[in-house]
């Protein structure tokens, strides 16, 4: 039978202890993921993943996802704590991805990890990443070398304090600074460095909320600033060369609320994906008494790309497969469901695509949907509306709660950095009314329909 893996590259050699890869994720900005990287994480039964590490690029996997970030002042794992997870997890069979910001070996503790992986005799790889020094060259227009102004740049730590490095290089950069960048500049400026050197503090660099301060070395020396982490401190005169209006401060961030993450940008502007809810499968027993009726049910309504995975997946794990719906006609609403479907090898007998002012009830009469027995998997957390046009045609609609959503504050977006939002849904703006009071004036926003529309217009307009 084939299967994924005929189409990809082979697995990992067979081994009792299972496969561990250790990974960058790049500096913040999910497409700079390695094509390599994302196939081990195709690939891996655990992710265990650092603060920097994008929730976008994350969430698209299925395997279980570990969160050790130990960031100052909030320390969730330490070093040996993650060493042991790691292994744990390993000597239980799983491909497991230690997946880090950046690059493993620059800052990033790779090494201590690779040394515990060897002491237990377990097999691994490592995927290098985009280091954010590079990310932030390139995203903010900073040179890190360039002819006749730099030949030569070290990356150094900004802490300890005690153990600061000044080397002797064109630029250097210097990461961690969060609560060390005077410290830092202090012994620049005790080495000889010319106070009009230019200096550069990159804050979430390749993030939507990148943020860029230039000056010299005298200039920030003589200025209290706060520096919020993560955060990168350039020193060299290959600063401002380009850094004035440069690419991507001058794209149109777009926030995108729906479940759907669209992680490809334009020449116009930079997708930021925000969900703003968590998705997670329902009790399964919860759900096993409508799977063994399923008999009963002669249409069955898919009105989003969620209620058709944890469908399949409660059917597969209740023993059961395709052939328990033979009977039933099967329809989708939107194209993710209808893609999701396709993915699973079937497709919709029906598909429907809301009218603007009267949602789906124009289209499900049209095709003849009433007087049946309709099963509606969705949400613990209903939206009535599809609901209300299956009766009013008629139909007996029983919903199946397949999935739960809570609304997500894990990592909230800065709307300060924002042009744009879109509403994929109206379940979209009563979740970001949850997390939000108000949308700045400056801020344009559209939405998929019309009951979108008019729920944003409730909620925030009104």
């Amino acid at each position: 039978m084939s299967t994924q893996h005929d189409v990809r590259a082979p697995n990992p050699p067979t081994n009792p202890k299972g496969y561990v890869y250790i990974a960058g994720a790049g500096p913040g900005d999910p497409e700079l993921i390695t094509v390599k990287a994302e196939r081990a994480l195709q690939e891996a039964d655990v992710i265990l993943y650092d603060d920097l590490v994008s929730l976008e690029l994350i969430d698209q996997f299925n395997a279980l996802k570990i969160y050790t970030g130990k960031r100052k002042a909030s320390h969730h794992f330490e070093q040996e704590e993650i060493n042991r997870e790691i292994v744990r997890h390993a000597v239980e069979g799983k491909t497991v991805v230690r997946l880090k910001g950046g690059d493993p070996f620059i800052f990033g503790r790779g090494g201590e990890e690779i040394e515990t992986l060897r002491d237990f005799g377990i097999d691994y790889e490592i995927i290098p990443g985009i280091t954010a020094a590079h990310g932030a060259s390139a995203y903010s227009e900073i040179p890190l070398t360039m002819r006749r102004i730099s030949s030569s740049v070290a990356f150094c730590a900004g802490h300890p304090v005690s153990s600061i490095q000044v080397p002797d290089t064109d630029t250097i950069v210097y990461y961690m600074v969060a609560s060390s960048v005077h410290d830092v500049l202090d012994a620049v400026a005790a080495k000889g460095r010319p106070g009009m050197i230019r200096v550069a503090i990159v804050q979430s660099a390749t993030r939507y909320n990148q943020k860029i301060v230039t000056g010299t070395l005298d200039e920030f020396r003589r200025r209290e600033r706060a520096v919020y982490s993560p955060a990168l401190l350039i020193i060299g005169d290959s600063i401002g060369q380009f850094i004035r209006h440069n690419w991507y401060s001058r794209k149109k961030k777009v926030l995108m609320t729906g479940g759907e993450s669209i992680r490809y940008n334009s020449a116009d502007y930079i997708m930021v994906h925000f969900p703003c809810r968590k998705i997670s499968g329902a009790d399964l027993e919860a759900v096993q008494k409508t799977i063994h009726a399923l008999g009963e049910y002669s249409l069955l309504l898919f009105p989003n790309k969620f209620s058709v995975k944890y469908f399949f997946r409660f059917l597969y794990d209740s023993g059961r497969d395709v052939r328990s719906i033979a009977h039933m006609t099967i329809c989708t609403a939107g194209n993710a469901a209808a893609d999701e479907l396709r993915d699973n090898g079937l497709v919709a007998d029906h598909h429907l695509e809301p009218d603007e002012a009267a949602g789906y009830a124009k289209h499900l009469g049209e095709i003849g949907i009433s007087g049946q027995k309709v099963l509606l998997p969705g949400s613990n957390n209903i939206d009535d509306s599809l609901d209300a046009e299956l009766r009013e045609l008629g139909n007996e609609v029983t919903h199946l709660g397949v999935y739960a959503h809570e609304v997500r504050q894990d990592e909230l977006v800065d709307l300060d950095f924002i042009d744009e939002i879109y509403f994929a849904t109206p379940v979209c703006v009563r979740n970001f009314r949850n997390l939000f009071d108000a949308i700045p004036e400056r801020i344009t926003v559209s939405a998929a329909d019309k009951r979108t529309e008019q729920e944003y217009r409730k909620l925030f307009r009104s």
